[in-house]
């Protein structure tokens, strides 16, 4: 009995040594996209969600500075939409400027539909096609995590009911939401600069409320043509264009401010 004791003690494979040795841990964690703050709160990921998860799933260079490049060209794409329906997004930002806030999410929410038809993971069928079949089902995995944690998140102080209609309208409000900061993200690269630039003018030449109006569409119709590629020579007839349209005053006070440009005042 004592030998059988000791048999049983010193064996490498008895389920004794098993209970001593603690659990199994994996070699390797699996990925996730799922995270929280100090305090508890969910943390979004920068950018598009399915970014993030493809980073998490292969670690190959070649491969994610190929979902950067998808990344990015939907942001030159969403850029040029904006473009396109310039005069939409004109009547969004005056609807913003009068507090008409049902009006511009009436607008954004037109141009998610047009441009991600619905869905709220767009970037995911390009980006599955780099993936072998493993790292598919990983990355899928990955990304219904993520959504399935945010949705829960938003949904922490719910009293009534939770169905799968409330948490798809629940994913629907976030795909929105995310597809809101990137509209806002294309438009401070494409629009912006020239929100600035008439800011600018409107602030060099103070004109009359029609005049203001006019140089604003002076400019739409400029960007509208160029499509954010004005050649020089395209740019200075917008400027010529705008200058025929104010009085001698302004167009005295538009001189000066261009003069200023070219040969800053040098205080002695």
């Amino acid at each position: 009995m004592l030998c059988t004791m000791i048999a049983i003690i010193a064996s490498p494979t008895t389920a004794q040594d098993d209970v001593l040795k603690g659990p199994d841990l994996d070699s390797k964690q699996r990925p996730t996209i799922v995270h929280q703050s100090m305090s508890g709160e969910f943390q979004q990921v920068e950018g598009r969600p399915e970014i993030a998860a493809f980073a998490a799933v292969t670690d190959d260079p070649q491969l994610n500075e190929h979902a950067r490049k998808i990344a990015l060209d939907r942001t030159i794409e969403l850029s040029l939409l904006l473009v396109d329906e310039i005069d939409l997004m004109r009547e969004s930002t005056d609807a913003m400027r009068d507090g008409d806030q049902k009006r511009a999410r009436e607008i954004q929410a037109q141009f998610h539909e047009q441009f991600d038809q619905g869905t709220h993971q767009p970037l995911s069928q390009q980006l599955t096609e780099l993936l072998n079949e493993a790292q598919r089902k990983e990355y899928a995995r990955v990304l219904e995590e993520y959504w399935d944690a945010w949705i829960d998140w938003s949904l922490r102080n719910r009293e009534a009911k939770i169905n799968e209609r409330v948490r798809n309208q629940t994913r629907d409000r976030l795909a929105a939401r995310l597809f809101q900061r990137e509209l806002a993200e294309a438009y401070d690269i494409s629009l912006k600069r020239y929100r600035d630039a008439l800011e600018v003018i409107y602030s060099a030449v103070e004109p009359t409320d029609e005049q203001r109006e006019a140089i604003r569409s002076v400019i739409i119709e400029h960007i509208k043509a160029t499509r954010l590629e004005a050649s020089p020579q395209q740019r200075r007839d917008a400027m010529h264009e705008i200058y025929r349209l104010l009085d001698d005053d302004r167009k005295e006070k538009l001189y000066d401010y261009l003069l200023r440009i070219v040969v800053p005042d040098v205080e002695s």
